[in-house]
């Protein structure tokens, strides 16, 4: 309480000396007055010479804060009340701030929870990620086998502890009570939990002779499963539940947001090698990715430097192998840097173009604050006489743009927190650490800093004018001269003015460039020609438990009553199975051909095998080039065996094809199934394609019958009369029909499996249109304000030209020419922007160059017609004036 008294003392203080300095500048007004000087200007003098005295008005340094906190709040007070006078003008720069600070608030979440906060594991910074280059073949990240890893990896000195895990994610169904549910399990090796540093929030870690070919079948769960699907038992650890069909011990619960190898994995099991979609004699051979702890000491180029060099001794002493092949490297990197490899670039250019937002979003705020300060000179000029110093006024002036970017920045958060939601709970953006993306303590602190800091920015320019006016001279002109008639006021502010808008105009004519790019990158991919037909074309992922499906004719057996009881659906057309849909991967084998002797010890590598039903090619729409389809009979036990090829196979072994030999009658042994013998080749089909839309690559396939080579996972693709997604209930029922313990998953339609795959750069594309749309507003607003300000400002020049006979197209002429003008000096710069950045964006694109001429020429073009559209409304009202009312009013 001492400071109140000590206030309240200098408050009384304050209003004596206050008093006393009044009556002398009352005293020296009168004085000067008889000295001849007008009133104002006695007083504006008065005032000045007294100014140096208001320090005694200062209390002492003890309540110096509480004055000045009161001086704040009054000035804060008088902002508000300033701005209901115009409520329109201030909801449109509260409006152009929310969104240039949402924006950026929503932007920099993305990239904090993505890009800049660590991995939730100990020393983070320590954790590398091991994977295979392939530069010939352009393959940055590929997976080792354990007969090339192991030999490198006990040669290594560079790691604390390495660990591995299975490089597809497996389906696991988990069957019991209730129905039976499809999980996502991850396969690492033992000691995954070490390598990070985690501990399970229930329960233990594997042990390593859980880890041996034939140990107990033991599992971890997530925390989601653990809460969803066990009520968040805490007495859950040790109890069983059926995995695969085969009773598994639940060993330990892991934390929350736990996602390791990647999103949205149910259960962890160990054996790496002990995948499902291959057989267990091939275990030698399954895709498996190695991470690991450096040393204290070893950087990541030495480790890197040590791989690379123990891969060279490898290949040297194994030059039969087809892995050896020569260009093989290590590819070491960062476990954070992997994760988010394939987003980076598109999440800082996103961040760099909404920054551009809100450098728009400010300088019109800035535009329209100068007009506003321009039309209250006279009211400066008045509250100086009466003995406000010019620092004051400033202080004023920022306080309303203060008040302006807090406004903005709690608008911003509510719009950061509604776009958020909006990208993180569609499904369809697929991002890295997406469960992390939020607004939290530090995402607030950056939207405060930014608005603060936007607050001064746009302040500065009005503040600034304050300093260009003589607000002597405008305190003798007239009421109405002082409105801005004078050749003085016209002028203030409107270099600075055309400034900001030209860079606004610059900023908005980069994105709008980038957007045009993305637009058309996207259009492009929409374009391609995937080799089939994916409209109304329905899928759903089935995994075959491997203990009560280990003998494959059981599989085969399965598949084919599965399509036959799919096919007796009412309104269904077709169905068919497959062991992979585009976009969920593929299984590469080693072939050798009869007609072809290759000196390779394993024949000829790089193709792929595809397990079908006989009915795959017509489900799926696939063209038939040359030869016969798959029968009924072909898909037989005991059957002759076949194969058909699609033409890219049939071009890299045949090159003449379709002219020269006919690659039809011609026989290939398989390496994954030797005991099939030599299957005849007995068609071919058009090429489709496998990995993704922006991946526009055709695969050289080759497809055997699922009697041959039936998978422990495929894919159901179910084609109907209408939408196929109402029958997945009566689908669900025959799968259940013929095993009760068997769920159906990853029920989507292809087209929207076409569009994940495409989601990077539909979420650049999407966002880059709406900063673009926001930027075009942004800049168009501007360039009205602008313009219009001129027109006020030059009424009298115009009423003068209209009364010498200037005819109205002549007046819009000359409105017209200047937006003309400003718009085109602002498209130059923003070509210049956008060429200078096109490197940026040029890993987005797809089938488009990042200068493309069409975008480079069209996007500017429309800016200026929009432009001179928003300029039309000013030019007209221009065009329209009186000139007995401007003249009698100036």
């Amino acid at each position: 309480m001492k400071w109140l008294d000590h206030f309240a003392f200098w408050r009384r203080r304050d209003r004596d000396i206050s008093s006393d300095i009044e009556a002398h500048i009352a005293e020296r007004i009168d004085d000067l007055v008889e000295q001849g000087m007008s009133e104002p200007e006695a007083r504006f003098k008065a005032s000045r010479e007294f100014g140096n005295k208001t320090f005694y008005i200062q209390a002492s340094r003890d309540v110096w804060w509480g004055i000045w906190l009161e001086q704040l709040l009054q000035d804060v007070r008088y902002s508000c009340r300033s701005f209901l006078q115009n409520p329109i003008l201030v909801v449109t720069m509260i409006l152009a701030l929310s969104i240039g600070i949402g924006g950026n608030t929503a932007m920099f979440s993305i990239v904090r929870a993505v890009l800049l906060k660590p991995l939730p594991y100990h020393e983070a910074d320590r954790l590398v990620h091991l994977a295979l280059n392939y530069p010939q073949e352009r393959i940055q990240e590929a997976p080792f086998t354990m007969s090339r890893l192991d030999p490198i990896l006990a040669a290594s000195r560079s790691f604390v502890e390495v660990g591995t895990f299975l490089s597809p994610q497996e389906a696991v169904s988990l069957s019991g009570k209730g129905d039976p549910e499809a999980l996502t399990g991850a396969r690492v090796s033992a000691n995954f939990l070490r390598v990070l540093g985690v501990e399970p929030a229930l329960g233990r870690s594997f042990l390593p002779e859980e880890d041996k070919r034939g140990g107990p079948p033991v599992a971890m769960i997530s925390h989601g499963l653990w809460r969803r699907r066990f009520n968040s038992d805490p007495a859950l650890v040790g109890k069983t539940v059926s995995l695969n069909s085969i009773p598994h011990t639940i060993i330990g619960v892991l934390p929350a947001g736990f996602a390791f190898p990647g999103s949205g994995v149910d259960v962890w099991l160990p054996r790496p090698t002990e995948w499902s979609g291959l057989e267990p004699r091939f275990w030698i051979v399954t895709p498996l990715f190695a991470f690991a702890r450096l040393k204290p000491g070893v950087t990541l180029e030495q480790a890197r430097a040590e791989m690379n060099t123990l891969n060279q001794q490898f290949v040297t002493a194994n030059p039969a192998r087809n892995d050896s092949r020569g260009g093989v490297t290590i590819r070491a990197t960062l476990l954070k840097d992997r994760l988010v490899a394939n987003v980076q670039t598109m999440l800082w250019m996103l961040l760099g173009a909404v920054g551009f937002v809100l450098l728009i979003a400010c300088s019109n705020v800035a535009t329209l604050l100068m007009s506003r300060a321009t039309a209250r000179v006279r009211e400066f000029a008045l509250r100086t006489a009466v003995g406000a110093a010019r620092g004051r006024l400033i202080r004023q002036l920022l306080a309303e743009t203060l008040v302006l970017a807090v406004a903005g920045g709690v608008f911003g958060v509510i719009f950061a927190k509604t776009a958020l939601s909006a990208i993180t709970s569609s499904g369809v953006f697929d991002l890295p650490r997406a469960d992390e993306i939020g607004i939290d303590g530090a995402v607030l602190i950056f939207t405060i800093v930014v608005s603060l800091a936007t607050g001064v920015f746009f302040g500065i320019f009005p503040s600034l004018q304050m300093f260009r006016v003589d607000l002597a001279g405008a305190l003798r002109e007239s009421g109405a001269s002082s409105s801005g008639s004078s050749a003085r006021t016209r002028t203030i502010g409107m270099s600075g003015r055309g400034l900001l808008v030209l860079t606004q105009v610059a900023l908005s004519t980069v994105l709008l460039i980038g957007a045009g790019l993305m637009i058309k990158s996207l259009i492009e991919l929409h374009a391609v020609n995937t080799g089939f037909r994916s409209a109304g074309l329905l899928t759903a992922k089935i995994a075959l438990p491997p203990t009560s499906y280990a003998i494959p004719h059981k599989r085969a057996a399965f598949f084919a009553e599965l399509t036959s009881q799919v096919q007796a659906v009412p309104r269904v057309t077709g169905a068919a199975t497959v062991q992979f849909i585009p976009t969920t991967g593929v299984l590469g084998t080693n072939i050798f051909i009869k007609e072809k002797p290759t000196t390779e010890p394993n024949g000829f590598m790089g193709v792929f095998l595809q397990t079908v039903s006989p009915n795959y090619f017509r489900v799926f729409g696939i063209p038939l080039r040359r030869g016969r389809d798959f029968t009924a009979f072909d898909n037989m036990p005991g059957a002759p065996p076949v194969v058909i090829v699609n033409e890219s196979f049939a071009r890299r072994f045949w090159p003449t094809y379709p002219d020269g030999p006919d690659p039809i009658g011609q026989h290939i042994r398989v390496g994954a199934i030797p005991k099939a013998g030599d299957l005849e080749i007995i068609g071919i089909v058009g090429d489709v394609l496998h990995q993704d839309l922006a991946t526009d690559a055709r695969p050289q396939f080759f497809y055997i019958p699922t009697v041959l080579y039936p998978p422990q996972t495929a894919y159901l693709a179910i084609r109907s009369d209408g939408d196929p997604r109402r029958l997945v209930d009566d689908i669900r029922r025959r799968v259940l029909a013929i095993d009760p313990s068997q769920p159906l998953s990853d029920i989507r339609m292809m087209d929207d499996l076409l569009e994940a795959s495409i989601g990077k750069q539909r979420l650049a594309m999407w966002l880059l249109t709406v900063f673009s749309a926001a930027a075009l507003l942004l800049a168009l607003i501007g360039i009205y304000a602008m313009l219009a300000y001129w027109v006020v400002q030059r009424r009298r020049e115009i009423g003068i030209r209209r009364a010498l006979g200037a005819q109205h197209i002549d007046i819009m002429r000359t409105i017209l020419g200047q937006g003309l003008l400003l718009v085109m000096a602002g498209v130059i710069c923003g070509i210049g922007g956008a060429l200078a950045l096109s490197r940026v964006i040029a890993g987005l694109l797809f089938r488009v160059t990042a200068t493309d001429p069409v975008t480079f020429v069209a996007v500017p073009l429309l800016f200026v017609v929009v432009a001179l559209a928003a300029s039309y409304v000013p030019a007209r009202r221009a065009a329209l004036v009186d000139p007995l009312v401007a003249l009698r009013n100036n």
